[in-house]
């Protein structure tokens, strides 16, 4: 079992090693409880319990208590039984169609401040998404899926994961970053798609799923183009409503520095299927729908 070691503030740790420990002690405690063996070599010793409990109450002393607080995870769908909170949640946010506006019309920063503050706005619109997406003949993540679940070993940016059913369904066959304004859970990293954490060429995929929301989108698709490796794929799926020029938008996309290899229409959208031609961006580019 290989085991790494990283060095911070002049001190080893190892989450390898400490994980390692986690399964040795849970082996005695095992052999113990079952057997009746007494474990050997891995008991605290009194002194070293003395010396341990003492260099604690000398760091509480030193640092004082330190509190860790567990990040928020957000519930969807949002519970509907009680209907006076249901009846608030639609007056304040408004329906499925007002959210995508405010969404789509909104630079990318203001969004992710407003919903880093008040995550029941991103809550409510996926709730209100769930539903709405009952009753589409085509489900654009599982078609992304589908496309994802016939190759092996990609490393795939989902850039507006939502719920991060992506890196659900794929965690068998590839490595999925899953990125969005809000963390569903502790594999999704809340960030807003203009800065994402990741570094420059590292991705074989990046896909935009009904997620290119937000006057700066041009931003995400740049940021995409840094992440991915040359001749990366990237995936859009959106709404072929919002499409007033498609081949503009198409020449846009070749213009940031891609090459489109299809564009194809899914029921009631549209997909854009790319690869990343050239090793820098155009700067300047701004596409629109």
């Amino acid at each position: 079992m290989p085991i790494a070691v990283a060095y911070v503030n002049g001190e080893e740790w190892s989450w390898c090693r400490s994980k390692l420990g986690r399964i040795r002690f849970k082996r005695s405690i095992a052999d113990a409880a079952v057997d009746g063996i007494v474990p050997e070599g891995h008991l605290r010793s009194p002194e070293q319990a003395f010396d341990d409990l003492m260099g604690w109450l000398d760091r509480l002393e030193t640092e004082g208590e330190q509190v860790i607080t567990r990040p928020y995870i957000p519930t969807v769908p949002l519970p509907d039984t009680d209907k006076a909170d249901v009846s608030r949640r639609q007056h304040r946010y408004g329906d499925f169609s007002r959210m995508n506006n405010r969404w789509n019309q909104s630079n990318s920063q203001k969004t992710h401040e407003r919903l880093t503050k008040n995550a029941e706005e991103w809550e409510q619109y996926h709730t209100l998404y769930r539903e709405a997406r009952d009753k589409w003949e085509v489900m654009p993540y599982k078609e992304m899926t589908n496309w994802c679940s016939d190759r092996e070993g990609y490393r795939i940016g989902d850039f507006g994961c939502g719920e991060a059913k992506l890196a659900v369904a794929l965690r068998e066959q590839h490595t999925v970053f899953s990125f969005d304004h809000v963390a569903i859970n502790e594999n999704v990293t809340a960030c807003d798609m203009v800065d994402v954490p990741l570094e420059s060429g590292t991705l074989d995929v990046a896909i935009f799923s009904l997620s290119l929301m937000g006057e700066n989108f041009s931003d995400y698709l740049r940021e995409a183009h840094r992440c991915l490796k040359l001749d990366g794929h990237l995936h859009i799926i959106e709404s072929a409503i919002r499409f007033s020029n498609i081949a503009a938008f198409v020449e846009g996309l070749k213009a940031l520095g891609f090459d489109v290899v299809q564009e194809q229409t899914l029921w009631k959208f549209t997909h854009i299927h790319a690869l990343k031609s050239k090793s820098t961006a155009a700067p300047n580019v701004r596409l629109s729908f």
